[in-house]
């Protein structure tokens, strides 16, 4: 599991394109991000089978045509295949809501 985790923190899951949604997994279970529009901040912890989120708060902007989606994140799975490395995220059904492909590593910024 610190091999998945190491994975996590390394990168940024998304875009950093205006509008588009984002995370940032740090060491020590705290993450940050952006649904495109508002910031998300929260904690996660990582299991055999996905990464959890608890306690994910979100600033509450408006912003026209932007897909709030990510809002909705409970936990997500790290999945490799020949599309390339990408975490999809889950709802509290289990539904996949989306998908955040691995981009350059992480620089810490919350932008």
């Amino acid at each position: 599991m610190e091999e998945l985790a190491a994975e996590l923190i390394d990168h940024r899951w998304g875009s950093d394109a205006p509008g588009q949604p984002w995370l940032g997994f740090e060491a020590g279970g705290r993450l940050h991000g952006s649904d495109g529009c508002n910031r998300l901040m929260g904690e996660w912890t990582l299991t055999a089978e996905r990464v959890d989120f608890s306690r994910l708060v979100s600033t509450m902007m408006f912003c026209k045509g932007v897909d709030t989606w990510l809002n909705g994140a409970v936990s997500a799975l790290l999945l490799h295949d020949s599309s390339g490395d990408r975490l999809e995220v889950l709802d509290a059904a289990g539904r996949v809501i989306g998908a955040l492909p691995r981009a350059a590593p992480d620089s810490g910024t919350t932008a």
